[in-house]
């Protein structure tokens, strides 16, 4: 009996989750990359299976990117992220984290214990006193978030090893083209201890489609060889 109470309650929580969120199991974003206007490679989100985790039940998401043939010749990039977040709360369980770039690589895993209050990578242990967001796990919970221009919020970031405390400001509206197709847009901007969330003012803005969606159609941010922009070419289903 014990059993089937449980297998009901997991089907509930998938019907309740997917009833919920402007995200299915099986969306696919895919990203044309540009860096420094030239086109770079591709990148993607794919929310995969929803699967069990400690007897709850958590989303799949999956991003890659990688660089294209030509700039494989000067700036290799092979970077994979999985990340399970919990479908009601949309925060962390679990995350690993793939890097391979020229002078920089890196292998993550972190598994976050709420009951214990400790996340656990390869490297050391934190302690937490609530649930906590990866930087992609809190791009999908922002897509639920009703946002309107010059709302201000605060969140905590788990990325590298630790955590760090975070803002993010919603700027203005904004109408773009892109290659899958023209949005409303809002364009909302993370930043840290009153600057922005890099080193200068303008080194990241997202463009959240103004609809039920919120699809982020566009992302640039800077980084140390250069301009990076990602454009929405493709949304599946």
């Amino acid at each position: 009996m014990k059993k089937w109470v449980f297998i009901l309650a997991i089907a509930i929580s998938l019907l309740r989750a997917q009833e919920e969120h402007p995200f299915n199991k099986g969306e696919t974003l895919l990203y044309d990359v540009s860096l420094n206007f030239v086109s770079a490679g591709t990148a993607s989100l794919e929310l995969g299976d929803i699967e069990d985790y400690d007897g709850t039940s958590a989303y799949h998401i999956t991003f890659r990117m990688k660089t294209n043939s030509v700039w494989d010749q000067i700036f290799r990039i092979r970077d994979t992220v999985e990340t399970w977040i919990d479908t009601e709360g949309l925060f962390t369980r679990k995350l690993k984290k793939t890097i391979n770039e020229p002078r920089y690589s890196q292998k993550l895993w972190a598994d976050f214990d709420y009951g214990s209050g400790i996340i656990t990578t390869n490297k050391k242990a934190l302690s937490v006193s609530s649930e906590i967001r990866d930087p992609y796990s809190f791009f999908y919970y922002l897509r639920t978030v009703p946002l309107k221009v010059d709302d201000l919020f605060n969140f905590t970031i788990f990325d590298n090893h630790k955590l760090t405390d975070l803002s993010l400001i919603v700027h203005r509206k904004e109408q773009i083209d892109v290659p899958v197709g023209k949005f409303d847009c809002l364009v909302v901007e993370p930043f840290k201890e009153g600057r922005m969330l890099f080193k200068n003012k303008g080194d990241m803005k997202v463009w959240l489609s103004d609809d039920s969606q919120r699809l982020p159609v566009k992302i640039i941010s800077k980084a140390k060889f250069g301009s990076l922009v990602m454009k929405l070419v493709r949304h599946a289903p």
